[in-house]
């Protein structure tokens, strides 16, 4: 490990036979990181991960498919989960907090409900579980006449100017060009978060863990009543409330984000 006064540092393992590009520094607690969609784990987190690595190991991976690591043969939250459960091993992390954003909260909720016993406590940031979709739908979906409109639907939701608009109650506090690097991936990206959706094959399960709600909430992307439910689906779960920020209140709000993070260290 990097000494707790460096950020974390890349590196490139091999986990059954596919790279996993991860960044790794500090000390205390293991704190696994999960992205965005919208990028990879220096996108999502470098803006904090050097001042958590201070109080915690920092561990934040490329999900399968982002940034510098392979993509798995059939992207879901749960291989994703196995990945990460081989990556902890590697490293000899017994267990973490595990902390996801937007679409990587629905990783960490399944990796916190496949292993809780490798699971400190679950933190979720502007992110909710991920609901099955029905079968009959899915192959609906899939004919070729419909699939491809579905993805393009799906991508716009998510990476249109107005998805952004919502997202970020005052994207000036972006860092610049932050926009135009989520749009050069759009298609591909856009592409891995539908595969995974498309191949839940089942709603997820409530972690027995404890769980920690982080939301700016200045989101207009998720919508508060998605939020409501989330807190009732995780059976009252502490709850931080970061104001001004939007949907990635770590990049948006840095040091109130890190109060936030530090405030839940086990």
């Amino acid at each position: 490990m990097s000494n707790s006064e460096d950020s974390p540092r890349p590196t490139d393992l091999v986990l059954t036979g596919k790279r996993v590009h991860v960044w790794i520094g500090g000390s205390g607690p293991a704190l696994l990181l999960l992205h965005a969609a919208w990028g990879d784990a220096e996108m999502s987190w470098a803006s904090v991960w050097r001042e958590l690595s201070k109080s915690f190991t920092i561990v934040a991976p490329d999900m399968p498919g982002f940034g510098a690591s392979d993509l798995v043969q059939s992207p879901s939250p749960a291989a994703t989960a196995l990945v990460l459960k081989e990556l902890l091993g590697i490293l000899k992390i017994d267990q973490s907090i595990v902390v996801g954003n937007s679409f990587g909260a629905a990783n960490a909720i399944e990796f916190a409900s496949a292993f809780p016993e490798r699971t400190i406590q679950l933190v979720a940031i502007n992110g909710t579980n991920l609901p099955a979709m029905p079968g009959f739908l899915k192959k609906l979906i899939r004919l070729p006449l419909l699939e491809e409109r579905f993805r393009k639907f799906m991508r716009t939701m998510s990476f249109s100017d107005k998805a952004f608009s919502n997202a970020f109650p005052d994207p000036g506090v972006l860092p610049e060009g932050f926009i135009g690097r989520i749009k050069q991936y759009e298609e591909k990206y856009s592409r891995i978060s539908y595969d995974a959706f498309m191949n839940q094959t089942a709603p997820q399960k409530r972690p027995a863990v404890p769980a920690t709600i982080i939301w700016g909430m200045g989101d207009k992307l998720v919508p508060q009543y998605q939020l409501t439910k989330f807190k009732k689906w995780l059976a009252s779960p502490s709850f931080i409330a970061i104001k001004g920020a939007g949907h990635m209140p770590q990049i948006e709000k840095p040091e109130e984000f890190v109060e936030a993070m530090k405030s839940i260290k086990s």
